[in-house]
């Protein structure tokens, strides 16, 4: 009998259920992983690919993917600029993957001051992530890290 696991996730987007759920995300092989820059993290990060539109995976424990996918919804609902939180996973016997929509063009903060190509943009970015930390600030929002 295969393992089990529940996938929980918004309309408008793929099932997912071609995925191999039923392993730790980092020994995934699929053709639908894709790499791209990414940031530093302290969990497991997959992206995939699905007709072009790219999706992060991220695997962390069962509460934290459910906080986290509350907490997404909660910022969301505020009309909060934050990414689209899609689905989240739970596995017996593995932690549970959240599964987010990848904003376009989007570069780990670090790329700012790792390449000189994008120095012009500095400035405008660095400014631009200190009106989002205000505004999550003023909405109420904590994230605890």
């Amino acid at each position: 009998m295969a393992p089990r696991y529940q996938l929980v996730a918004r309309t408008g987007h793929p099932s997912f259920l071609d995925l191999p759920w039923e392993e730790p995300l980092e020994e995934w092989e699929s053709e639908r992983i894709v790499e791209i820059v990414r940031g530093i993290h302290r969990h497991v990060v997959r992206f995939v690919d699905y007709d072009g539109k790219l999706y992060a995976l991220k695997e962390l424990p069962e509460r934290l993917a459910q906080r986290e996918w509350t907490l997404l919804r909660r910022l969301e609902s505020d009309n909060m600029p934050v990414v689209e939180v899609v689905g989240v996973v739970t596995r017996p016997d593995l932690e549970s993957v959240l599964v987010t929509r990848h904003l376009e063009f989007s570069l780990p903060f670090r790329t700012l001051f790792e390449s000189r190509a994008i120095t012009d943009l500095r400035e405008g970015v660095l400014s631009a992530g200190a009106e989002l930390l205000v505004r999550l600030h003023t909405a109420g929002f904590f994230w605890g890290d």
